[in-house]
């Protein structure tokens, strides 16, 4: 699976790695510095976030995008033993279509593993920038949550997202 960028707006340069967790070989890409941030996507849906997010993303933050395989059941469980395998915890989780359903999954389930949730499903703008705490019963753990449909204009969501990320500034152990 090949990380795709827009052709007018190419991505920050990332290097690939491979981590061995539970038997299995994750590979992943990996630029930026700083506290670490999980960019759940598919290849299919490498131009779900605007050009403009992903070059903030690297400039303020460790930026993990791994290749989920694609006969993938769960993709949750996958993304905690990747957490596991590269040894993050508390990480920042920007998720787009298809995987807002798994992140949202990971979160409830494993919250002590997730300082912040950002869900960017497709769509329309109407419904946007909702904002909350996810309350896990299962742990106890509150997750800050925002939703950022994709049909929002760039000019409007990358300063909303960069809000909601540097809100959390300090509160993450980086692994």
């Amino acid at each position: 699976m090949q990380m795709q960028s827009s052709s007018t707006h190419p991505a920050p340069p990332a290097s690939l790695a491979e981590v061995r967790a539970h038997d299995q070989v994750m590979r992943y890409h990996r630029a930026g510095v700083g506290r670490p941030l999980i960019l759940l996507r598919t290849a299919a849906s490498a131009d779900a976030l605007w050009p403009d997010l992903e070059a903030t993303l690297v400039a303020r933050f460790r930026v993990f995008t791994p290749e989920l395989p694609p006969d993938c059941e769960d993709v949750a469980a996958w993304v905690k033993d990747f957490l596991e395998g590269v040894g993050l915890d508390r990480v920042v989780v920007v998720a787009t279509d298809p995987c807002c359903l798994s992140a949202l999954e990971l979160a409830l389930l494993g919250a002590h593993q997730i300082e912040r949730l950002v869900l960017v499903p497709g769509g329309l703008a109407g419904e946007t920038g909702l904002d909350g705490t996810l309350a896990t019963t299962y742990q106890g753990v509150p997750v800050p949550l925002l939703v950022v449909r994709r049909g929002l204009a760039a000019a409007e969501a990358v300063p909303l997202l960069q809000q909601f990320l540097e809100h959390g500034r300090g509160s993450a152990s980086v692994g």
